[in-house]
Formats: C-alpha cells, sequence, structure tokens
C-alpha cells in the first residue's frame, strides 16, 4: 500500500508538472524531486527452500501396567486426561499378598533357627577339636613316662644280665678246672640265659601307651572335619537365611505396592480396564502418549537423502498453525522401506503443546542455487526491451546501472553488474526514474 501510494504521488506530480507547462509555456522548467524507498546491494549465496511434506507424531508413547496382578479397585483417570509422571491413577487389590508375607516370614524364621543350629553344632564340635586334641596330649605325656619306666627296666635287666653271665662264666672255668661240680655251673649258665630272655622280652616291647596316642590323634582328625562341616552348614544356613529375606521383602512390596502410577507425563489416550475387573502384571491397562516433544516424520528419495544429516537444525512449517519451528533431526535412514524410500525423522519441543499428532508439516531445506554473487530485491530490478537495470542513489542523483540478471526469485535476485556491495539501490519509485534525476530517499519511519 506504501509503495502503491509513492508511485501515486509520482505519477500526480509528473501531471502537475505537465498541467503546468500548458498553462506557463514560457517559464522556466524546474528540477523534479521524486521521493524513493531504497536499499542496499549485499553479497553472498542465493538459495531456495526445497519442501519436502511430512506429518506429526507423538514424541512418546508409554503403557501403563500393573506391578502385580489383582482386582482393579479404583480408577482415577479417564481418557483425555492429562496426567504427570507419578501421578496415581489406579489402586489394585493385591488379593493372597498378605498370606504371602506371613508364610515367607515363617520361611524366614526356619532359616533363622537352622542357622543357630548350624552354629551350635559348629560350637560343639570345636570343642570335641579342643577335647581330642587334650586326649592327645595326655596320651603323648604318658607315653613319655612309658618310655622312662621302660628304659629303667630295660638297663636294671640288662645289668642283672651282666651279672649273671660274669657268675656263669666263672663257674666254667672251675668246673673245667674240676673246682665245682658240673651241676652248679650248669644251674649258673640256665640262670644267665634267663636273665637274657627277660633282656630281650623288654628290650623289644613297645610302651602300653603308643596305641591310645594314635586313637587319640584319630579322634582329633575327625573333630577337625566335624568343625569344617559345621562351617560348611553354616554358610549354607546363611545363604537360606538371605534368600528367605529376600523373598519376604518381595512379599511386602507386593502387598504394599498397590497404587498403579503413571509412567511418563502426558494424555491418556487408551484405557483398557474400569474398576472390578482384573488386571495382570504382563498387559498394560492404559497408555500415556506425551506431546512435550513431537516428531516430524517424512520419507524422501535417495536424490533427497544427503540433504539431512543427524543433528542437524531445520526449518519445519507447520500448516494447520501457519507457523514455522526449528526441528532436531534425530533419525536418516540408509534403507528405503518397503515403497523403496528412506525414513526421516525430525524432533521438536513442544512447549505449548498447539502441534497436534497428525498435523501436516513441510521440512525447509535451503539450497544454494547460486554461490557468493551480488544480490539486490527483485522490485528493484527494471526490466525493458532493451535489457534490465536498477538505480543507485549517489548524494540523491538516481545513477541507471545495467545489470545481468543470473537468477531470479520472488523476493531476492542474483546481478551481475558495474556495483559494489553495500551500494545504496532504489526499490519504490524506480519505474518513474531515469538516468540523473534528482531523488528523496523516504526514511522507513516517514
Amino acid at each position: 500500500m506504501k509503495k502503491f501510494k509513492l508511485l501515486a504521488a509520482a505519477l500526480i506530480g509528473t501531471l502537475i508538472i505537465s498541467g503546468c507547462s500548458d498553462k506557463e509555456e514560457n517559464a522556466e522548467p524546474e528540477n523534479q524531486i521524486t521521493p524513493v524507498e531504497t536499499a542496499l546491494v549485499t553479497k553472498g549465496d542465493l538459495s531456495i527452500d526445497r519442501k519436502v511434506n511430512g506429518r506429526a507424531v507423538a514424541g512418546t508413547t508409554s503403557p501403563v501396567i500393573p506391578r502385580q496382578p489383582g482386582e482393579l479397585v479404583t480408577l482415577n483417570v479417564e481418557k483425555g486426561d492429562q496426567v504427570n509422571e507419578g501421578d496415581a491413577i489406579a489402586t489394585v487389590d493385591p488379593g493372597n499378598a498378605n498370606s504371602q508375607v506371613e508364610l515367607q516370614e515363617l520361611a524366614v524364621q526356619q532359616a533363622q533357627q537352622q542357622l543357630e543350629n548350624a552354629q551350635i553344632a559348629k560350637r560343639q564340635a570345636e570343642q570335641g577339636l579342643a577335647s581330642a586334641q587334650d586326649q592327645v596330649q595326655l596320651a603323648k605325656d604318658a607315653q613319655q613316662a612309658s618310655s622312662t619306666e621302660m628304659r629303667r627296666n630295660i638297663d636294671a635287666a640288662q645289668q642283672q644280665y651282666a651279672q649273671v653271665k660274669e657268675i656263669a662264666d666263672q663257674s666254667k672255668e672251675l668246673a673245667e678246672e674240676g673246682t665245682i661240680p658240673e651241676v652248679i655251673y650248669e644251674q649258673a649258665q640256665a640262670q644267665a640265659d634267663q636273665a637274657y630272655a627277660q633282656y630281650q622280652q623288654l628290650k623289644n616291647q613297645k610302651p602300653a601307651t603308643s596305641g591310645n596316642l594314635q586313637q587319640a590323634e584319630a579322634q582329633v582328625d575327625q573333630a577337625r572335619e566335624q568343625v569344617n562341616q559345621a562351617d560348611v552348614g553354616i554358610e549354607q544356613a546363611r545363604l537360606q537365611v538371605e534368600q528367605a529375606q529376600v523373598q519376604l521383602n518381595q512379599a511386602k512390596s507386593q502387598a504394599s505396592d498397590n497404587t498403579i502410577t503413571a509412567t511418563a507425563s502426558g494424555e491418556i489416550t487408551r484405557l483398557n480396564a474400569r474398576e472390578g475387573d482384573f488386571v495382570s502384571n504382563q498387559q498394560p491397562i492404559a497408555t500415556i502418549v506425551s506431546i512435550d516433544t513431537m516428531s516430524i516424520e517424512a520419507t524422501v528419495t535417495a536424490g533427497q537423502l544427503n540433504l539431512f544429516e543427524k543433528s542437524q537444525e531445520i526449518e519445519v512449517r507447520v500448516d494447520a498453525l501457519d507457523e514455522t519451528v526449528t526441528a532436531n533431526i534425530s533419525y536418516v535412514s540408509s534403507v528405503p522401506n518397503d515403497t523403496g524410500l528412506y525414513p526421516v525423522e525430525a524432533s521438536i519441543t513442544n512447549v505449548d503443546k498447539k502441534i497436534k499428532p497428525g498435523m501436516m508439516a513441510t521440512f525447509l531445506l535451503p539450497e544454494i542455487i547460486v554461490e557468493n554473487t551480488l544480490i539486490v530485491p527483485t522490485e528493484a530490478v527494471v526490466e525493458q526491451s532493451d535489457g534490465a537495470y536498477i538505480y543507485q542513489v549517489v548524494d540523491n542523483v538516481a545513477k541507471q546501472i545495467s545489470v545481468t540478471i543470473v537468477e531470479s526469485q520472488s523476493d531476492r535476485t542474483a546481478i551481475e553488474a558495474e556495483i559494489e556491495k553495500g551500494a545504496e539501490i532504489v526499490t519504490t519509485g524506480q519505474l518513474t526514474l531515469s538516468d540523473g534525476a534528482d531523488v528523496s530517499i523516504i526514511k522507513e519511519d516517514a
């Protein structure tokens, strides 16, 4: 509208001047000043937005599964309700869970009693080992005393044999001389033989207590084995106590954990049970859909695939809202689907929850078509039969500059011309200008 007013003003001014010239043919011509709007010449890449159509889907879908089976006694939500993670949405009657707690408590008591019995058995085995070790020491002491006594008896028998042998030898000499009768010698020799036999008997005799020592040592080995077995029994009983305690804790948790909570924040989109129904801990009773984060899904051709990179920021146009938002590419498939296209997904933070599942969305992919070129507003270019040109403003004078159009878009055009980046050119009012015309630049707030 503003540009139209400026153009109208310029045309009216021209008509007024023309009318005045008819009335005042002899008057001196006056310089016309044309009001214009301007912009600066820029330099860079001229790009266009390639569009890929997609659809918004919910970011996360969370099933709500009871932790234990039972009767659903209360249901606090309806389909369509908004919930926060951790909200209590239902309760379950655990049924015989309390009986299970009592049974597990009894099992813990029994396991603890078995542990105490194993500990008592170990103490008894240790006492038996100590007693057996005492018996070994007593047997050793008795054997030592018996060995000492036997040594004295052997020494006495040896001395007695030596004495009677000496008498027998003397009697033999006297009997050979005829001094004494032969029978006296024979009696002396018989006494010597008897003393020798007694000496040999004592010398070869073992202490009577050696068997007692061996028996006592065997009892020590047996008592030590009993202690080892008692240790194994204690360890097994301790493991049984721990296992019974774990099962008791599980039973208590099941008995007390009868509240079903929301597994995520979002909207209840499905309810699979009603109050009074029996629910299991295998099937969900509800489904929660979160739209705090949405996903835009699309399928692209192999030629478009290189336009997407994971973690890339991309502009997405939501058609129903007539808004453009920034998304992040979260998934780019390297394998086509059954239709031969490649799935692409982008995530959007849906703070105000205006984007709904199912809304159509468009990926806007900038593609450079001319690199490192002079760029002017398309409206600044004047095209006539003899070529295209623009007007540069220098000291409030319009200078006509010929241009070559490289690529033109609706709002920007790439050109080649004898002009520098940053030059001020006319964007409104240029249709009434000629080379060297005086101009007045209208500021934006005018």
